[in-house]
């Protein structure tokens, strides 16, 4: 299965695409791969090895690329400890910053975590978004399991991509209103690189996965280290 991808521009016109796979060494588990392109529409040829595979702590999922003011590329991710996870012992799913060569693949450095999972988290924390406003990094990220019903979207700030970074609190709550009704499980928020929209995903019934999720866009300002919604009524179903 190959999920969770996204994609940005190079410097040199080439398309990136960050993607979740699992490796034929073990289907529990996955890896992020790299493919690239000429138009964004593709065809995209993968790269010939992961750009992250730590299985001994349970893999890598959710990629996304930020581009800095001063043009270095990062990657930031989940390091998937939640696939080792049982009824009575959760692993650490720590989002981790990777800085990139211009191809947008090959890492300088190693990876730095920014933020882990707290007890109030649940059991993991995963889908990390980056984006700068007026000198202030933003990370939005949620918590729980996607088909429970404390599924959220959060967000913490720092005053530089590499930290230290704060939690704030939640952006996006179960039970918050839409156009169609109180949101069920409202995560995944991806932001845009003006910070100024917010995509997410929940459930489509209201209650829980059973019928899907569907794709929700919400406008957003980010100022003086906090992040609102323009209109707290405005979260729309697409």
């Amino acid at each position: 299965m190959v999920w969770a991808p996204d994609v940005f521009q190079r410097d040199d016109g080439r398309y990136i695409m960050y993607y979740s796979a699992a490796p034929r060494e073990d289907d529990r588990r996955h890896c992020l791969g790299v493919a690239t392109a000429s138009a964004i529409e593709g065809p995209y040829s993968p790269i010939d090895s992961p750009f992250a595979c730590p299985l001994e702590q349970g893999g890598a999922i959710d990629a996304a690329g930020f581009r800095d003011d001063d043009g270095t590329f990062y990657v930031v991710y989940k390091v998937d400890g939640s696939a080792l996870n049982t009824d009575e012992n959760y692993h650490p799913t720590p989002l981790v910053l990777q800085e990139l060569e211009s191809d947008g693949y090959t890492p300088v450095g190693d990876p730095v975590t920014l933020i882990d999972r707290d007890d109030s988290d649940g059991p993991l924390i995963e889908a990390p978004s980056i984006v700068k406003v007026d000198g202030t990094y933003y990370l939005f990220f949620s918590s729980h399991l996607f088909n429970s019903p404390d599924y959220d979207s959060k967000y913490a700030t720092a005053p530089s991509v590499m930290g230290p970074w704060t939690r704030v609190g939640r952006l996006l709550a179960p039970g918050d209103p839409s156009n169609v009704g109180p949101l069920s499980g409202p995560g995944g928020a991806d932001i845009s690189q003006d910070g100024t929209m917010l995509v997410f995903h929940a459930n489509l019934n209201g209650q829980d996965p059973t019928e899907g999720r569907g794709l929700y866009a919400t406008r957003v300002t980010l100022s003086d280290g906090e992040a609102s919604l323009v209109d707290p009524n405005s979260r729309s179903r697409r």
